[in-house]
């Protein structure tokens, strides 16, 4: 399949590749007879790449995207019959997020905004390219049946998402988070956030609506009828917020402290694991404004027994500022094992020096056990300690994934594989990957 994979799940043994691919129109300008259609070979029955049929083709209603989304699905049930089933759809798609019978995909509305203004008694219609971010979102909803992937409904929301986990679908209901306004400016007092609840129809039915007015979100998580969300600029808010009534949705808590959370993770049905940055308000030495900065990367234990009361029952921070980690972006990042409660992830140290410089102290992993009633202990600091005159991580060493099986912890880095007791974490052995 021609094209970058956008997102893979895996549901009842059947395979569901969602991939991307923009139609080569460049060649337009020199030549007529172009083939747009997205390319596929099949090695079992295919002797040549060819074009997708067009009956394999659909334009998705009031989308904006000139790409094609493909999605392709596979019976791993049936594999050897090598039989995949692909359609492709006209429409881009940024994030996905996929129930037991529903593919949801979302492509950010770029087009031109159309502004009306009076001029001598006459309304005229101006296109013009406004300077904040993109304020619109396409919901494209698929229904899933084995292999039989099919096109039913479609929508556009006020707002753009963060990821995947700002989407959910719960007793056949789709809730979406989404910040309006120009997000990324920093300085934009005019972006509000925003929750809306749809039927299986994708037919609004709920909301809550300008949470947090020049904030944005940072992370967002639904647990069953409840939806906890961060927004942050000076301080860290954790909504809470009631989804029992669809068609009323409400915020019950809020709880406001210092850093905010890049990732949340259900630890139990009443408490939460923020990971994401401690921060500092301080006057700069320049322009003697007060500016908000990250300091270490914050690891949070919140109790939301109390929906109205949410409170931070326990927070350790790693390093100061410049320390980074992949969890930030990417939960993928994230190493879990249930038996000995444990959550860890790789992680770059450094700390501040002066105003402005920061100070590489090394880099490698961090493991974490954390309970309800104990809170957050660290179990394995897998942190090895900058060099003599070392600056900087050496980029072919650092630590991208940590998985385990049975009692031995693997750490993976790009050029070598580390194992370790899960228990006393004691070096066990290494293999070099070059």
């Amino acid at each position: 399949i021609y094209g970058y994979i956008n997102g893979v799940r895996k549901y009842n043994n059947i395979l569901y590749i969602v991939s991307n691919k923009a139609p080569e129109y460049w060649l337009l300008e020199k030549e007529k007879d172009v083939e747009l259609r997205p390319y596929t070979y099949d090695s079992a029955q295919d002797k040549e790449v060819k074009p997708m049929d067009l009956d394999q083709l659909t334009i998705l209603p009031g989308s904006n995207e000139p790409n094609y989304i493909i999605i392709s699905s596979i019976d791993l049930n049936n594999f050897e019959e090598k039989k995949i089933e692909t359609k492709g759809f006209l429409g881009g798609s940024s994030s996905l997020y996929m129930s037991e019978n529903a593919l949801y995909l979302t492509a950010v509305d770029f087009m031109a905004r159309t502004l009306e203004k009076e001029t001598d008694s006459k309304v005229s219609t101006d296109i013009a390219i406004l300077p904040a971010g993109p304020t619109t979102t396409d919901i494209f909803k698929f229904t899933i049946d084995g292999v039989k992937v099919e096109f039913l409904a479609s929508t556009s929301i006020t707002g753009s998402l963060l990821n995947q986990f700002s989407m959910d679908e719960h007793n056949g209901y789709f809730r979406i988070a989404t910040t309006e306004g120009d997000a990324w400016g920093g300085t934009n007092e005019s972006t509000k956030n925003h929750l809306f609840v749809y039927n299986d129809k994708l037919e609004k039915v709920g909301e809550v609506t300008d949470l947090a007015k020049g904030e944005r979100i940072y992370s967002a998580r639904f647990m069953g009828d409840k939806a906890y969300i961060v927004t942050f600029k000076q301080v860290d808010p954790l909504f809470v917020i009631d989804l029992q009534n669809p068609k009323q949705p409400k915020v019950l808590g809020e709880l406001k402290i210092p850093g905010y959370s890049n990732y949340l993770h259900p630890l139990d049905e009443h408490h939460l694991i923020g990971i994401g940055y401690d921060t500092e308000s301080r006057i700069d030495s320049t322009s003697k404004q007060p500016i908000i900065t990250t300091k270490g990367i914050k690891v949070s234990l919140f109790d939301i027994t109390d929906y109205e009361n949410p409170k931070e029952q326990d927070s350790v921070v790693i390093g100061g500022r410049g320390t980074h980690s992949e969890i930030e972006y990417n939960h993928k990042a994230l190493f879990r094992n249930e038996e000995y409660n444990y959550f860890g992830f790789p992680v770059t140290v450094y700390e501040g020096k002066g105003e402005y410089d920061v100070e590489y102290k090394g880099s490698g992993a961090v493991i974490y056990e954390i309970t309800a009633d104990h809170g957050i202990e660290l179990k394995g600091n897998l942190i090895t300690p900058a060099k003599q005159g070392e600056e900087y991580e050496n980029w072919e060493t650092l630590i991208t994934r940590l998985l385990y099986i049975e009692d031995i912890l693997y750490t993976v880095s790009r050029d070598e594989v580390r194992s370790y007791n899960l228990q006393n974490f004691n070096a066990l052995g290494s293999v070099k990957l070059k």
